[in-house]
């Protein structure tokens, strides 16, 4: 019985690979294995080679790992791709009838397959996948019957001759191998649970966590890989009474935002590297006309355009230092797929406690992975909110002037102000992105400024008080070695301590999802012998902050390949740095 299984689906883009990944991992999910998946694609329509890959067990998994155990290959490319992840043990399921003449390596189990007329004989040639994904099941073990609830989901609204045609041809593919082939050899028997999971991306999670936080009113531009959190929210989101824009562009969805915020809702956009930066025009007027939004970022290769459909954490300075002048903000980023949901909650929270731009930073890897979690993950009875100082109309007299104006920028202690919504009795007001007083008239008044500057600094202050800015750890909290990452690349951490400790190598590991503010790590790191900082990008720019506030040099790895971190391949890097020198003071 092998409960750990990676299996893969590749061609060109156009060839149906996404669509049928997701019913596998849908089905897999359904007869109660967990799934960890990921996805390889070209920036095109058509045309270059794309994969779906799973990794699926009856434990919880975290990352994809350098083996493949069974791989559909609808081309040659695929196999080639693929040949350094391919075993002894592994299957490569192809159409033989197809112009393409396979090259399978002889240790490797070659299955021929007549995709393309077996789809036909059930009702069209374009169902040849779903023939492949029966074969797969025969070759795995896995009863066919649980593809059916996938099937019926992903094709029920074209009607229910396309369902049984599907279905059909599932089972085609599952007696073909079965009638043709014995691969007992193999030894693939996919355990199957009664355990009832959740299945879902990062920008899933995300969308799922706006709805959950109130937010009613979304508004963004189409961009690569962010545009499914707007898809996700297009159809529910009008379900709790709130809209979706698809804007012009980057600069109309932010500001459109802006004034969904100002209206009084809970607002937000996201995109992507390339729209951050056209929307930093705004984010100056956000921070100084004191709007509670929400600005997330799924990061991607770049810069300029870069690689559209790559993996990278390349836009934390962008995060954290965007806009000109002096910009109050908080930066969250989420470390794993279901920490998207809460920490989109928390971002809604912060935005309105503190009135101020709140950054949600993801990542392509995060934001097209689909993993599985049991219901309880998301539990909408946990969920709170805090609207902060939004006042009305019975509260409003406190914070009148003596001639009944609204103080909407009121100097206070904490630095936060009273907040209040267009239409409330007596708190009408002014706000401007040009510097103003406590009633949000321009000044030039260099008390005034001072106050002002003064007083929205000390909400970060304020946070750092009342908030708690803290870090997940796992691993041997008493080891030498400190790994710490922020973003996606925890779940590959968490499995890569599995290798190091079967090499006798132990190691604690502290995964950040707060940059700003973020937590005082300077005690960690000077217990440890050695500080590895893991991220996806060129420069190091977490590990630069670290450095930054502990004043000492870390080891760093970097990874900024356009391709996520494994967790073996992380195992051995992070083996390979603690034997190097620690960089010069």
């Amino acid at each position: 019985m092998a409960e750990d299984l990676n299996w893969a689906v590749g061609g060109e883009a156009g060839d149906g690979i996404d669509s049928t990944g997701k019913i596998f991992a849908q089905a897999l999910a359904r007869a109660g294995r967990h799934v960890f998946t990921s996805k390889d694609f070209a920036s095109r329509i058509r045309g270059g080679y794309t994969a779906y890959k799973i990794r699926t067990s009856v434990d919880q998994v975290q990352s994809v790992v350098d083996r493949l155990d069974i791989l559909v290959a609808l081309t040659q490319r695929t196999i080639d791709e693929n040949l350094d992840e391919l075993h002894e043990g592994s299957a490569i399921i192809y159409d033989g009838e197809r112009s393409w003449e396979a090259e399978i390596p002889d240790e490797m189990t070659a299955v021929d397959v007549p995709l393309k007329s077996l789809a036909e004989e059930a009702g069209g040639a374009i169902m040849r996948n779903i023939v492949a994904l029966g074969a797969a099941c025969e070759i795995t073990g896995f009863d066919v019957e649980y593809l059916d609830e996938a099937l019926e989901k992903r094709f029920g609204g074209k009607g229910s001759k396309i369902v049984e045609n599907n279905k059909e041809a599932a089972r085609a593919g599952q007696e073909y191998v079965q009638e043709n082939y014995d691969l007992d050899h193999l030894g693939y028997d996919l355990e199957t649970t009664d355990n009832d999971y959740v299945l879902l991306n990062g920008n899933e999670a995300v969308g799922m966590g706006a709805l959950a936080a109130g937010c009613r009113f979304y508004a963004g531009y189409p961009i690569t890989p962010a545009t499914s959190i707007m898809e996700y929210l297009t159809g529910r989101i009008e379900e709790y009474g709130g809209h979706v824009v698809q804007a012009e562009d980057e600069l109309s969805a932010i500001n459109m935002a802006l004034g969904g915020a100002r209206a009084g809702a809970r607002a937000m956009t996201a995109t992507s590297g390339a729209g951050i930066d056209l929307m930093t025009e705004t984010f100056g007027l956000v921070a100084t006309s004191e709007t509670p939004l929400v600005i997330a970022d799924v990061q991607r290769s770049g810069p300029s355009t870069g690689m559209p459909t790559k993996q990278e954490q390349g836009d934390l300075n962008m995060a954290l230092y965007g806009g000109h002048g002096e910009v109050p903000r908080f930066v969250v980023a989420p470390t794993s797929i279901d920490e998207c949901f809460w920490k989109t909650v928390e971002a809604f929270n912060l935005a309105e406690k503190y009135q101020t731009p709140v950054f949600l930073v993801s990542d392509l890897a995060m934001s097209v992975t689909e993993q599985t979690f049991p219901p309880e993950a998301f539990d909408m009875d946990a969920v709170e909110i805090d609207r902060g100082k939004l006042v009305d109309e019975d509260e409003v007299d406190e914070w009148l002037d003596a001639q009944g104006h609204f103080r909407a920028h009121a100097v206070t202690d904490d630095g936060i102000s009273p907040r209040a919504i267009p239409g409330t009795t007596d708190g009408a007001h002014m706000s401007t992105g040009l510097e103003h007083d406590e009633l949000g008239r321009r000044t030039e008044d260099e008390d005034e400024r001072v106050h002002q500057v003064d007083k929205r600094n000390r909400k970060v202050e304020t946070a750092r008080e009342r908030e708690d800015w803290d870090y997940r750890e796992f691993g041997n909290e008493d080891a030498d070695n400190l790994v710490i990452s922020w973003g996606s690349n925890e779940g590959a951490l968490a499995e890569a301590l599995e290798y190091l400790e079967d090499d006798g190598i132990d190691v604690r590991v502290i995964s950040v999802p707060y940059i700003f503010p973020r937590p005082d790590l300077s005690d960690e790191i000077e217990a440890a012998d050695e500080t590895i900082v893991v991220e996806c990008n060129a420069t190091g720019q977490f590990a630069d902050l670290i450095e930054h506030d502990v004043l000492t040099r870390v080891k760093r790895i970097n990874k900024y390949t356009g391709v996520r971190f494994k967790a073996d391949e992380l195992a051995d890097e992070i083996t390979a740095k603690l034997s190097e020198e620690v960089p010069a003071q």
